[in-house]
């Protein structure tokens, strides 16, 4: 067989294998559109509390995953720090529009629930409180905003 001959089944094996993966492509993102997988169609749902006006957020493990949420634990602070009797990381402390400052705290997998405190002093990255969750407790440390914006439902795109 001729070199011409050859490189022409080449180039024929190529289109076919090229139309195979343009079809299979094609297949896959239309299956894609019909059924989506459930995890997207709701990974987050922010359920009321009774007796409170803060929801209880609860998100999808993937959910948590994709922004990357982080926690670390209140500690106890020193009896002698400025009236404070927690620490909590600064990045734990998210202020509301009226200069209330708040955290959130994880009460169950996957679930989060913010809270009022009360900082008594910023040191570098820690935020001395007064009153807030109890020493041991959970506070996010990293996706607090995209759970703010969960809660007041704000999706961030225009």
């Amino acid at each position: 067989m001729s070199s011409a001959n050859v490189a022409s089944k080449h180039r024929a094996v190529g289109r076919w294998l090229a139309a195979g993966c343009l079809a299979a492509s094609a297949l896959a993102l239309a299956a894609c559109g019909t059924a989506p997988a459930p995890e997207l169609a709701s990974p987050a749902q922010v359920v009321p509390v009774a007796g409170s006006s803060i929801p209880r957020l609860e998100l999808t493990h993937g959910a948590v995953q994709r922004l990357g949420i982080q926690t670390r634990p209140v500690a106890a602070a020193a009896p002698t720090t400025a009236g404070a009797t927690k620490i909590i990381p600064y990045a734990a402390v998210v202020y509301d529009t009226d200069g209330s400052s708040w955290t959130y705290v994880e009460t169950a997998a996957d679930t989060y629930v913010r809270r009022p405190i009360t900082v008594t002093v910023i040191r570098g990255g820690v935020a001395l409180i007064s009153a807030g969750p109890p020493v041991g407790a959970q506070v996010v440390t990293v996706g607090s905003a995209e759970l703010l914006g969960t809660e007041y439902n704000i999706s961030g795109e225009e």
